[in-house]
């Protein structure tokens, strides 16, 4: 067996293990709540009491600034594509500002 093929089989086999103990969603989480602080930066991130990823692909975001959740309201596509670009990946699949 080659490497690549061992490698794609393990990454089958983790894969299949985060799936079965539903893991993905807290993963996927972890790395959006990171992307979210690279993407917007150190600012924002101050601002930004609370994040979470919901099962269906829902970011809760809750914000200490009133004028930064008009504005952030007013981009949620925006919002979800940076973050999906950033992880290169669809994670985020929409926002909803608090």
């Amino acid at each position: 067996m080659r490497k690549r093929d061992n490698m794609k089989s393990i990454r089958d086999v983790i894969d299949k293990v985060l799936q079965l103990n539903n893991m993905h969603s807290k993963l996927d989480e972890v790395e959006v709540v990171l992307a979210w602080k690279e993407v917007f930066g150190d600012v924002i991130h101050k601002k930004t009491r609370h994040l979470m990823l919901q099962h269906d692909g829902t970011l809760l975001v809750t914000l200490n600034s009133g004028p930064l959740k008009e504005e952030f309201n007013h981009e949620k596509e925006k919002i979800v594509k940076m973050l999906n670009t950033h992880l290169k990946r669809d994670v985020v699949m929409r926002v909803r500002i608090r």
